[in-house]
């Protein structure tokens, strides 16, 4: 198994008042863009719903709506 920095993952969730998560977003580097960070949304098809410039302008985006980091960052293996 190899880890890339350009290849992670990060899981933001949102509570929303539930005692369990009801609504996550997945943070990566953007592949076509170099340097850029985007937040998909599994609930819409995996659509990109907003990329930033770097890590801590997409972490204000999420934190202004009350998303909080699951458990912290995550290397797939090569297979990803």
């Amino acid at each position: 198994m190899a880890i890339y920095d350009d290849k992670w993952f990060e899981i933001w969730y949102s509570e929303m008042g539930y005692v369990t998560p009801n609504h996550f977003m997945i943070i990566t580097p953007d592949e076509k863009n170099k340097g850029e960070i985007v937040v998909i949304d599994p609930f819409e098809n995996n659509r990109i719903v907003f990329r930033g410039k770097n890590y801590e302008e997409v972490c204000s985006w999420l934190r202004e709506d009350e998303y909080e980091l699951s458990e912290g960052r995550n290397f797939p293996d090569d297979g990803w």
